[in-house]
C-alpha cells in the first residue's frame, strides 16, 4: 500500500539520496590510520611510513635518489628473512625509450611446485623528473612491503612459491618488466600477477584483467579470493581490451603470455606525474583500498593450484559488476543474446497488458520519449558546449592532464544540470495516472544500449567495433525497471520501499560512473556524467513520477547547479595548493655556437618572461625534431640567449666501413657533464638494416619491419641515462644513404644552476610535467656522408 503522505514521499527521497551516496563512498573501506595493529594483519600506518621514506624527492631512473629508494627496498625485504638480488640489463621499448633498469627481485619458497609461482608487482621509479612518486608507485611498492611483512609474519608456508618484483624503469618505457620477462629465468615460473599502480592520487582503485584469453576463470577466482571492496567491471573490462594499455602487467602478457589483474586508483588526476604526488597529497583511504585487495589475494592464489594459470580461451568471458552484499554478480557473456531478447519480449507483454488494464496509453508512453529524450539531449548539449567554451580559458590550458584541479565540481555541476532538466520536464509532464507510460522510454533507450553494443553478431556487435559486451550487466536494471514498471501497472499506489529496493541495481551500477568517466578519460566528455545522470533519473521515474513536487525539486537543483559552478570558477586560479604548471629550457647548439630559451606553455608568465621577453618567436622550427613527450606537446615559443661556455656534447665515430652495399658505422656519443637523456633524431626517409645501441640489438617496427620503424617524427630513441654511461650506436644501412644524425644531451639540472641566474619559481607554479623540463638541452649533429664523418665545427672555444 502506498504511503498517502508528502512526508513518506520525502523518506524515499532521502533514502534514494543516501543510496546514491553509499554507492560513491562504500568503494573503499575506512581511512582510519590505526595504531598498533597485529604483526599478522595489514597496516595503513605501517605502509604510510614506507611511502613516506621513498617520496622525500624525485627519484627517477639516474638519480642519486633513484639509489637511495633501491636500497631502501632491499634493506625493507632483508629485515623480513628474504633473500634478495638485483637484475640489470639495457632495454628498449617498442616505440624506442632505452633506459638499463635495475630490477629488486626476492622470492619466498612454496610447498609446491615452483613453477605455479604468483608475483606481486609494482615499480620504484618515478616519472622524470620533478614527481615525488608517492601515489605512482611508492604507494604500490608499500602496498607489497608491508602485505608481505604481515604474511610472513603468520610463519605459514604457502602452497605456491611467491616472487616479489620491484620493476625499474616503468615510466620510460616498460623496461623493467620487458627486461624480467625477456631475460630472467624466474620469469618462466610465474603463474599469475597482481599488479599495483597509480594515475592519481585518490579515489577507489579499480580492477583491470590482463589476459591473451577469457576472462572466466580469473574472474571466478578474484570473487572467490574474498576482497571486501570489489571496484571492477565488464565495461572497463572490454574498453581496456580496445585501447593501447601502459603498466608492465602489460609485458607480462604480450610477452610472456602470463595473466594477471591490475590494481589502480585514478582519482585526484591532475596530481598524476607532477610535484603534487606527495605524501601528504596521498589519499589513505585509497592506500587502504590497495591493501584490501591484496591481503585476501594473497592468501588465495599463493593456495590454490595455479596448474592452468588461470587461462581459457579467448572467448570464455564473464559479464561482472559489484552490487551490495552480492559484492560480484557475473554471468557469461554467452547469456546476452539470450536476456536481451527475453527482456524484450517482457517489455512488449507488460506494454501490452497495461494497455488492456488502461494503466498505459500509447500517446502518453510515445509522449514520455519527449521528456526524457529532452532531458538526455539537452543536458549533453548545455554540458558539452559549455565546456567548450570555458577549456581555452587559461587556467584550464595550463593543466596537461586533461581533468583540472576544479574537475569534481563541474562534474557536480553537471551532474544536478541534468537532474534540474529532468525534473522540470517531467513536472510539465506529470499526471498521477500517466507513470506507467512514462516509464517506458527510460527501459526501452537502456535496453536498447544493450542491443546495439552487447548484443553478438558474427564477430562483433551490431555496430561493428563498437562492441562491448562488458557492458551487458546494463540488462540488470532493465529487468529491475521492468518489475517496477509491472508493480506501478498492477498498483495505483505500490510501496515506495519495495520500488527503492528494485533502484538499487540502477543507482549502484550507474552512480559511480557518473564520476569515474571524466576522471578516467577526460573532461572532453564531461557530458558523460549529465547524460548518466538524466539516464537514472529516467529509470527512477517509477518512484520520482510519484512526486507532486518536481517543480520545486527542479529549481532546488537549479540552485546546487549554480552553486557547484559558481564554486567550480571560484576555484579556477592557481594557487600554492593548486599550482600552474609552467616550464623553461635552456638549448645550447653546439653546432652553431648559439642559445635559445624555450618553453611549452600556451601563455606566458612573468616567471618565464625574465628568460624569454614579451615578445618570443614560435618555435615552430625548434618542433621539427620532436623531444619525446607523454601527449606529444612541443615547444611553444624561443628567444635568443646568451652563448654559455658548457661541456661539450661528443660525438666519436669508432668505426666506419663498407660491407658489400651496406655502410657499418659505430659512433659514441657522451658528455664529460652529468647526462640524464640522449635524444637521438635522423632524416624521415633513412631506413637502417640492422641497429645495435649499448650492445641491445633494436627490434624491428613499424610498417616498414626496420630498426626503429616506428618513429615519432624523425625521432630515433630516447636513452634515458644511468651513471653517465654514454650511448653507443651501431648502424648498418644502405651505401647509397648520408644520413644525418642529431643528438640532444638533456641534464635536469637548469634550476640549480648559478650560471643561469634563474629566480625561484613562484610558489603558486610548478614544473610542467610530461615534458623534457628544467633542462639544459645540448645539441650536435653529425652528418655521413661519402664514407667520411663530418663534424659540426666546434665552438671557437673548443678550438
Amino acid at each position: 500500500m502506498r504511503p498517502k503522505s508528502h512526508f513518506s514521499s520525502a523518506i524515499s527521497f532521502v533514502i534514494i539520496l543516501l543510496l546514491v551516496f553509499y554507492a560513491f563512498y562504500s568503494q573503499t573501506p575506512s581511512s582510519e590510520v590505526k595504531e598498533n595493529v597485529p604483526a599478522t594483519e595489514w597496516s595503513t600506518a605501517r605502509a604510510l611510513e614506507h611511502i613516506q621514506a621513498l617520496s622525500v624527492e624525485p627519484h627517477y631512473l639516474g638519480s642519486k635518489a633513484h639509489d637511495k629508494a633501491r636500497d631502501y627496498i632491499i634493506k625493507q625485504l632483508k629485515s623480513y628473512g628474504l633473500n634478495v638480488t638485483t637484475q640489470s640489463a639495457y632495454d628498449i621499448s617498442w616505440n624506442g625509450n632505452m633506459s638499463k633498469p635495475e630490477n629488486i627481485l626476492a622470492r619466498i619458497k612454496g610447498r609446491t611446485d615452483s613453477k605455479n609461482a604468483l608475483l606481486l608487482l609494482s615499480h620504484y621509479d618515478s616519472d622524470p623528473h620533478s614527481s615525488k612518486g608517492a601515489s605512482d608507485a611508492a604507494s604500490g611498492v608499500a602496498t607489497i612491503l608491508e602485505a608481505t611483512r604481515a604474511f610472513l609474519a603468520k610463519n605459514e608456508q604457502p602452497e605456491n612459491d611467491i616472487i616479489i618484483c620491484i620493476t625499474d624503469g616503468e615510466e620510460l618505457g616498460l623496461n623493467g618488466a620487458s627486461t624480467f620477462v625477456n631475460k630472467h629465468e624466474w620469469a618462466q615460473d610465474v603463474a599469475f600477477v597482481l599488479n599495483f599502480e597509480a594515475r592519481g592520487s585518490g579515489g577507489p582503485s579499480y580492477m583491470l584483467v590482463e589476459t591473451n584469453g577469457g576472462n572466466r576463470k580469473i574472474i571466478e577466482a578474484f570473487s572467490k579470493s574474498g576482497v571486501e571492496y570489489p571496484v571492477a567491471n565488464s565495461l572497463a573490462y572490454s574498453i581496456y581490451k580496445m585501447i593501447p594499455n601502459d603498466t608492465d602487467l602489460t609485458i607480462f602478457r604480450e610477452d610472456g603470455d602470463i595473466n594477471g589483474l591490475n590494481f589502480a586508483f585514478i582519482g585526484d588526476h591532475f596530481d598524476y606525474h607532477t610535484q603534487l604526488d606527495s605524501y601528504e597529497r596521498l589519499d589513505r583511504n585509497t592506500l587502504a583500498h590497495q591493501g584490501s585487495y591484496l591481503m585476501p589475494q594473497l592468501d588465495y592464489f599463493s593456495s590454490i593450484d595455479l596448474t592452468d594459470r588461470l587461462k581459457t580461451e579467448k572467448d570464455d568471458d564473464v559479464v561482472y559488476v559489484p552490487l551490495p552484499l552480492i559484492k560480484m554478480v557475473q554471468f557469461p557473456f554467452s547469456w546476452l543474446s539470450g536476456l536481451i531478447i527475453v527482456a524484450f519480449v517482457l517489455m512488449i507483454t507488460l506494454i501490452v497488458y497495461g494497455i488492456k488494464r488502461r494503466r498505459i496509453q500509447l500517446t502518453y508512453l510515445l509522449g514520455g520519449f519527449v521528456p526524457f529524450l529532452g532531458a538526455l539531449i539537452i543536458s549533453y548539449l548545455i554540458t558539452n558546449y559549455t565546456w567548450i567554451g570555458i577549456k581555452e580559458s587559461e587556467f584550464y590550458i595550463h593543466q596537461l592532464h586533461g581533468f583540472p584541479y576544479n574537475g569534481y565540481w563541474l562534474i557536480a555541476a553537471a551532474a544536478f544540470i541534468a537532474l534540474t532538466i529532468s525534473f522540470f520536464l517531467y513536472h510539465k509532464y506529470y499526471h498521477r495516472d500517466r507513470i506507467p507510460s512514462l516509464s517506458v522510454a527510460p527501459i526501452f533507450i537502456l535496453w536498447l544500449i544493450c542491443l546495439l553494443v552487447a548484443f553478438p553478431v558474427g564477430d562483433g556487435g551490431i555496430l561493428g567495433s563498437i562492441f562491448l559486451p562488458g557492458a551487458g550487466f546494463l540488462i540488470i536494471p532493465v529487468f529491475c525497471s521492468l518489475i517496477m514498471l509491472y508493480i506501478n501497472i498492477q498498483q495505483k499506489r505500490p510501496s515506495y520501499i519495495l520500488l527503492v529496493l528494485l533502484s538499487v541495481p540502477a543507482i549502484f551500477i550507474l552512480s559511480p560512473f557518473i564520476k569515474a568517466f571524466p576522471v578516467a578519460l577526460g573532461m572532453s566528455i564531461l557530458f558523460v556524467a549529465s547524460v548518466l545522470t538524466a539516464l537514472l533519473f529516467g529509470l527512477l521515474v517509477p518512484i520520482t513520477g510519484h512526486y507532486r513536487k518536481k517543480g520545486l525539486l527542479a529549481f532546488m537543483s537549479l540552485i546546487i547547479t549554480i552553486g557547484c559552478g559558481v564554486y567550480a570558477f571560484a576555484k579556477a586560479e592557481f594557487s600554492p595548493s593548486q599550482p600552474q604548471s609552467t616550464s623553461l629550457v635552456y638549448i645550447h647548439n653546439q653546432d652553431e655556437n648559439k642559445a635559445q630559451w624555450a618553453t611549452y606553455d600556451p601563455t606566458l608568465t612573468d616567471w618565464v618572461k625574465e628568460k624569454l621577453g614579451n615578445n618570443p618567436q614560435n618555435a615552430k622550427e625548434l618542433n621539427k625534431n620532436s623531444i619525446d613527450s607523454k601527449y606529444g606537446t612541443g615547444f611553444s615559443y624561443v628567444a635568443p640567449a646568451e652563448y654559455k661556455k658548457l661541456a661539450s656534447l661528443d660525438i666519436e665515430i669508432l668505426s666506419d666501413r663498407l660491407v658489400g652495399e651496406d655502410r657499418k658505422v659505430k659512433l659514441k656519443v657522451s658528455s664529460t657533464e652529468t647526462l640524464h637523456r640522449i635524444e637521438a633524431f635522423t632524416t624521415d626517409e633513412v631506413l637502417f638494416k640492422k641497429a645495435v645501441v649499448n650492445g641491445l640489438q633494436v627490434p624491428k617496427t613499424g610498417k616498414s619491419e626496420t630498426p626503429f620503424g616506428y618513429r615519432w617524427g624523425n625521432r630515433l630513441l630516447s636513452y634515458y641515462i644511468k651513471d653517465n654511461e654514454p650511448l653507443v650506436m651501431e648502424l648498418t644501412f644502405s651505401a647509397q644513404d648520408n644520413p644525418e644524425l642529431i643528438f640532444y644531451g638533456a641534464s635536469f639540472d637548469l634550476m640549480q644552476r648559478s650560471e643561469f641566474e634563474i629566480t625561484a619559481r613562484p610558489i603558486e607554479q610548478m614544473s610542467m610535467p610530461f615534458v623534457l623540463n628544467d633542462a639544459v638541452l645540448k645539441k650536435r649533429s653529425i652528418k655521413l656522408v661519402n664514407q667520411q664523418t663530418i663534424v659540426e665545427e666546434q665552438t671557437a672555444d673548443e678550438k
